[in-house]
């Protein structure tokens, strides 16, 4: 799920105590019927950013609410997701959205193929006891704000690209 979009040139820390409370709302709601909330970093809401993801799940404090974690999407916001937010998400994280990007362009390409940092992060991972979910979500076609497509022959490059990379940091898939 996503914390709120942030309306174009607005500071996202104005709107910071509505997305806590909304948030803590939709947790304590998902708690109730024995589900977690797994918030992805998606850019122009309030929780793009490494810092402001790890504020939103800290501050809500609710098992209901955990993080997933997608590369591309911290790369596409200017930030090196392996450097600089795995140490601070990781404790909260339970699902691994497998796609990456180039910091020059934005684009999105094979895992691997970027700077998503995708090989350290599944390393860590590995060395971590990681137990969560993990997806391929590459969008190699085409990426926008509310979703991707990569097509049968893109899908097929992603996976083969994941499959690599998992099979030379040995870590077992099925």
């Amino acid at each position: 799920m996503f914390s709120f979009f942030i309306p174009p040139g607005e500071p996202p820390e104005r709107h910071r105590a509505q997305v806590i409370d909304r948030m803590a709302a939709l947790a304590e709601i998902a708690a109730g019927q024995g589900l977690v909330l797994a918030h992805e970093n998606e850019k122009e809401i309030f929780g793009d950013t490494p810092g402001r993801c790890a504020d939103l799940i800290t501050s809500v404090n609710s098992p209901a609410l955990r993080a997933t974690f997608d590369p591309a999407n911290f790369v596409q916001c200017g930030v090196r997701p392996f450097s600089e937010a795995y140490g601070l998400l990781r404790p909260h994280l339970v699902y691994l959205q497998v796609k990456d990007a180039l910091a020059a362009t934005g684009e999105v390409v094979p895992a691997g193929r970027g700077d998503g940092q995708v090989r350290e992060t599944l390393a860590a991972l590995r060395d971590s006891g990681f137990d969560g979910f993990m997806s391929l979500e590459p969008h190699l076609a085409q990426a926008g704000r509310y979703g991707g497509f990569s097509g049968p022959e893109g899908f097929i490059l992603a996976a083969r690209s994941l499959k690599l990379m998992l099979n030379e940091l040995g870590i077992p898939w099925r």
